[in-house]
């Protein structure tokens, strides 16, 4: 339904949404011919182009270079996206798919997390991103204690967001595996479902062992809280870099670079976890100024008690529709997934 409560009548966001539309499919320059023959026969050329010339004027569209055609501006696909724009959702069959693809992995969320990114990229036919879950503060789940060598083992801890950590644990004495099996099974009886403070201040090891496991699991899980972002995957990069609004070298060598920088996770987080619903940032809306010719499409997973971010990352000229509504479904998904994971 569209809105009449803006600046614009509702004929010519009727038109902008066709300009709008027609840019996306074919990434050329639109005219008023191409508006009447293929979306309102019954209306004048002069009409069209008279609405084209308003919308230009208010900023909506632009005339690039002599051609007669317009294209979007940024502020006319932000107009478009918040209200002309019609929700969408993803068909039954591919709602099945992709449920049957997370499902055919182990249960693992560093694998989820990835297949998420690859789900985003090949359905969209944009770049997608996907970081592990955020959380304030790290519960432990589960401790291994693994012996290596005489006098040396690894402490594996699994944390409450589905990560897992490592640290070698040196000792004076020989260790022998019965004797790590003991303490393990008796630190998860006490330890269980504990921050890294509440684990500090336990008092109740039994053994100068079981006081080293201590504390290198305090060291552990607090390295792992000051981490902004404890892990991010991406796909599609190659896609977002065919697009024709990047062609040109240097900006695909800075496109690549941003993506190999830890920062843009941090961002993304940072732009999306606090945001309800998904977020879509268009231009001079974009945090990362190597990135403001895209448009970055966001949204969280997860439980109130911490959760990651995604986002489908290509040209202002995206199919939002479709972005939105493949977003929307994976990251419901994920976040069953994850409440498993951590249940």
């Amino acid at each position: 339904m569209l809105r009449t409560d803006h600046e614009l009548t509702e004929r010519q966001q009727n038109v902008l949404g066709m300009i709008v539309s027609e840019y996306v499919a074919t990434a050329a320059p639109v005219g008023s011919d191409t508006i009447v023959r293929k979306y309102c026969p019954g209306v004048s050329a002069a009409t069209v182009r008279n609405d084209m010339v308003t919308l230009a004027s208010a900023g909506y569209v632009y005339l690039p270079h002599t051609s007669a055609g317009r294209v979007p501006s940024n502020k006319g696909y932000r107009y478009y996206v918040r209200h002309l724009m019609h929700q969408t959702e993803l068909s039954p069959d591919e709602r099945r798919l992709i449920e049957h693809l997370f499902h055919q992995i182990e249960r693992d969320l560093g694998q989820w997390m990835q297949l998420a990114a690859t789900v985003l990229a090949q359905s969209t036919g944009n770049a997608a991103i996907v970081t592990l879950p955020r959380v304030r503060q790290s519960r432990l789940r589960h401790l291994q204690l693994i012996a290596t060598q005489e006098c040396a083992g690894l402490v594996v801890a699994l944390l409450g967001e589905g990560t897992l950590h490592q640290r070698l644990l040196v000792q004076p004495q020989p260790l022998c595996q019965d004797e790590l099996d003991r303490v393990t099974r008796r630190l998860n009886l006490e330890l269980r479902g504990m921050l890294a403070a509440d684990i500090q201040r336990w008092g109740g090891a039994e053994s100068p062992l079981e006081r080293a496991v201590r504390d290198c699991l305090v060291d552990l899980m607090r390295r792992a809280d000051r981490q902004a972002v404890p892990g991010v995957s991406h796909a599609g990069v190659s896609s977002l870099l065919a697009q024709p609004e990047f062609a040109r070298g240097d900006k695909t060598r800075d496109i690549l670079r941003a993506f190999e920088q830890e920062s843009l996770a941090v961002g993304l987080a940072d732009a999306v976890l606090e945001y309800p619903g998904v977020r879509v940032m268009i231009g001079d809306e974009v945090p990362w100024p190597v990135l403001r010719e895209c448009a970055v499409v966001g949204a969280r997973y997860g439980t109130g008690q911490g959760g990651g971010a995604m986002a489908v990352i290509g040209p202002t000229r995206m199919r939002y529709e479709r972005v939105i509504a493949t977003i929307q479904y994976v990251g419901e998904v994920m976040t069953d997934l994850w409440a498993e994971l951590c249940g």
